[in-house]
């Protein structure tokens, strides 16, 4: 009988690909992702798990380069924000309320040609929950979420050989207003810079630091 062994152990190349990867601190300018290899990034964004499968996120792709340099200031002067290939920015949702979790239903509906109202128990189970919670904890929420397909995408991205740096150093007020973001019910939460790494970074032949396996899981 076949035995799934890939889903008792994780499969070498994509190991081999997380130990490759580091925090790219300088990317080489010269050298951008390819139009099908962003994709690719994004969708592995798209396809990330969230609570309740509601995605209350967007991912702002910033490539336009004066775009970029106008944010460096607002990343503590970060070189990786302005020479990066493109730079993802994951926008927390402010908006996740009833009319919001009513259209994802509506869209289990139609993807999965259920019956109007088949999933109403499901709607009113998330509003319920989610609008008794404060504007403050309905955004931390959401934020938590964004961080998941932020890890989804920096896996992709190394699967496909291409460098990037997450980055909390950033004022995300001032994010907002250069790239438009409030306008549109979205506040800047974490970024993901994506490119090609520098000759000149010296990190990337750094030894990777981390806690033996044992040291980190616990099992009972």
């Amino acid at each position: 009988m076949f035995t799934p062994t890939h889903v008792y152990s994780l499969p070498m190349h994509t190991k081999n690909w997380l130990k490759w990867r580091y925090a790219t601190k300088k990317f080489d300018a010269t050298k951008e992702v390819s139009a099908d290899d962003l994709e690719y990034i994004l969708e592995a964004g798209n396809l990330a798990a969230t609570s309740y499968g509601l995605q209350p996120f967007k991912i702002v792709v910033v490539t336009d380069k004066e775009k970029k340099q106008a944010l460096v200031g607002h990343a503590y002067n970060q070189g990786q924000v302005g020479e990066n290939s493109a730079l993802l920015v994951l926008a927390a949702r402010t908006d996740v309320d009833a009319t919001y979790i009513a259209e994802y239903t509506a869209r289990i509906e139609r993807t999965r040609s259920l019956p109007a109202g088949a999933v109403d128990g499901y709607k009113d189970m998330m509003v319920g929950d989610l609008t008794n919670r404060t504007e403050a904890d309905r955004l931390v929420w959401a934020q938590k979420q964004a961080y998941i397909a932020l890890g989804t995408m920096m896996i992709a991205a190394a699967e496909k050989g291409i460098d990037n740096a997450p980055m909390e150093g950033f004022n995300p007020a001032g994010f907002n207003e250069i790239l438009g973001l409030s306008a549109h019910n979205l506040h800047a939460t974490v970024i993901l810079a994506i490119g090609y790494r520098s000759t000149e970074d010296e990190t990337q032949n750094y030894a990777k630091v981390r806690k033996n396996l044992d040291d980190i899981v616990v099992r009972i």
